[in-house]
């Protein structure tokens, strides 16, 4: 089945937000707090636009870069959101990987008026790696004294992971707006980059 198939079962944002036990604040502040501009307004106005989400509420990646597109939903008449629950969806997930073949959330798929798949992507803008990592690495050298500080995250002991999800928590909030201008930034880059092979496919069709 494509993403579109699954459009109708999926949640609006206010649906989302309803049945969310984790984050849901989260989720509010960062929606409240985002600012769309007018290039923004101007790079995702010119077609029906819709974004089929794939996440868990948990996941700190989802409640930094959903609540954006969902802002600009809110603004832009021509752009839509929905919602799938990832661990409900497998099935689906498993065909949005990332680069490193990683199932990850969030997933964005960009669709147009038809449904017709213009691009995803998955987890985070892919340049914004190297800083989370950079940070992660900072945050460990100035606490040497955290058990297990060197490990691997997953295998780092429960203290020391909740030590390093509270600062990485911290700083996506230094960069929420930087973050967002990046976000839109890659997303209306793929999606441009979807409608101009969609048109060379229909060109060499014709």
């Amino acid at each position: 089945m494509r993403a579109a198939d699954f459009w109708s079962q999926a949640l609006t944002y206010d649906e989302y937000l309803a049945q969310m036990t984790e984050n849901r604040a989260l989720h509010e502040r960062r929606l409240a707090s985002t600012r769309v501009t007018d290039a923004e307004r101007a790079a995702f106005g010119a077609e029906p636009l819709r974004f089929l989400i794939m996440t868990e509420d948990y996941c700190g990646d989802s409640a930094q870069f959903i609540p954006p597109l969902a802002r600009l939903a809110q603004e832009m008449d021509n752009v839509e959101v929905r919602l799938l629950l990832r661990n409900e969806h497998r099935e689906l997930a498993s065909n949005y990987r990332r680069w490193d073949d990683y199932q990850a959330i969030p997933v964005f798929i960009a669709l147009d008026a038809e449904g017709h798949e213009l691009g995803f992507l998955s987890e985070r803008p892919r340049r914004l790696y190297d800083l989370l990592a950079a940070e992660t690495r900072r945050f460990a050298a100035e606490h040497p004294e955290l058990p297990g500080i060197k490990r691997a995250y997953a295998s780092m002991p429960d203290e020391t992971r909740a030590a390093v999800r509270a600062n990485s928590d911290a700083f996506r909030d230094t960069q929420q707006d930087a973050w967002t201008r990046i976000l839109f930034e890659d997303v209306a880059g793929m999606v441009a980059e979807g409608h101009a092979k969609r048109a060379q496919t229909a060109s060499a069709a014709d």
